[in-house]
């Protein structure tokens, strides 16, 4: 497959770092939390990756946030990508 760089570079790859958090926890403030920025801040960050995924990610239950179907089945891709770069810049 190849890379397309361009498309790529339209895209902040920290958004990646906040969706991982936002699957793990399933919950804007304790992924804030993780990652270390405000609630404001990941807030942000979800209506981006909505936008970007075309999906709500997280949805509002009586018991809490639920992740969509689509956010359980990138949660596995998204920490594998997220190790990946891990391994090659650290």
């Amino acid at each position: 497959m190849t890379i397309k760089h361009h498309d790529l570079a339209a895209i902040d790859l920290n958004l990646l770092v906040a969706l991982d958090a936002l699957l793990t926890e399933s919950g804007v403030t304790r992924a804030a939390a993780q990652v270390g920025i405000t609630q404001s801040a990941m807030s942000n960050s979800l209506a981006r990756l909505r936008k970007l995924l075309g999906d709500e990610l997280l949805t509002r239950t009586p018991d809490g946030m639920r992740l969509t179907p689509r956010a359980a089945a990138l949660a596995e891709p998204v920490r594998s990508a997220l190790r990946q770069f891990q391994g090659i810049v650290l």
